[in-house]
């Protein structure tokens, strides 16, 4: 028997260190795939890059497939599935509790919205402007502050922002499908904010309408608003 207990010891204590070594294996593991909010915001920033370029190049740059129909069908799905991937990285950021959380929800909600694949107006609560009876109409839609930091910058050109014209008067799920640095953006955003309009109307009912709207800064001076020429479909 005490020949014996040596390796009894030592079979424990190798079983011991065995078990220590996964335990640290484990949480080395965690610690490596945990993210911080910092990393999904780079992540998000690349994915946001990524819509924009798809929206730079729609589906009237493209020359394959052949078929434009095709074509505009292939554009649309990469776009939608774009949204989808930013919409995954802005779930991250909500499960990490940001001090901003009602701010994320919204961008959140945005990505749902422009990541549904395009299907029939029947099946839709939002809807383009060729699928309404009466198109929105804008009643006030002042001009961007140019920001001081822009200003400074001597920065300029065309802040373009997609939206919602709601049902009920608002405006909701901002998009800045080409957007500038120096606050440019953002002021953009809370210029559209303030657009006062005359609902959409579909079978004789307000609807939410979709918008693409332009803002331009030029020489220190911020523009009125306008509708591009070129539209996207949803």
């Amino acid at each position: 028997m005490a020949s014996r207990l040596p390796f009894r010891c030592f079979f424990a204590l190798l079983i011991g260190s065995f078990a220590a070594s996964v335990f640290s294996y484990g949480h080395t593991t965690t610690a490596v795939q945990e993210v911080t909010l910092e990393q999904l915001e780079a992540r998000l920033q690349k994915e946001y890059a990524v819509i924009e370029g798809r929206f730079d190049h729609g589906p009237a740059k493209l020359v394959y497939p052949p078929d434009p129909r095709r074509r505009l069908r292939e554009w649309q799905d990469d776009l939608a599935q774009s949204f989808v991937k930013a919409g995954a990285t802005i779930e991250q950021i909500l499960a990490l509790h940001p001090s901003n959380e009602e701010t994320w929800c919204e961008r959140r909600d945005t990505m749902r919205l422009y990541s549904q694949p395009t299907s029939p107006p029947e099946s839709r609560t939002v809807f383009g402007a060729g699928e309404v009876e009466k198109k929105a109409r804008l009643l006030l839609a002042p001009p961007a502050a140019y920001p001081d930091q822009a200003r400074a910058a001597k920065a300029r050109g065309e802040v373009r922002l997609r939206f919602v014209l709601a049902a009920d008067g608002t405006v909701k799920y901002i998009f800045p499908m080409k957007p500038l640095k120096y606050g440019l953006t953002e002021a953009a955003i809370e210029a559209a904010k303030q657009i006062k309009f005359e609902p959409a109307i579909r079978n004789e009912r307000p609807a939410s309408q979709f918008a693409t709207l332009s803002y331009e800064f030029k020489k220190g001076r911020d523009l009125p608003p306008y509708f591009p020429e070129h539209e996207f479909y949803f």
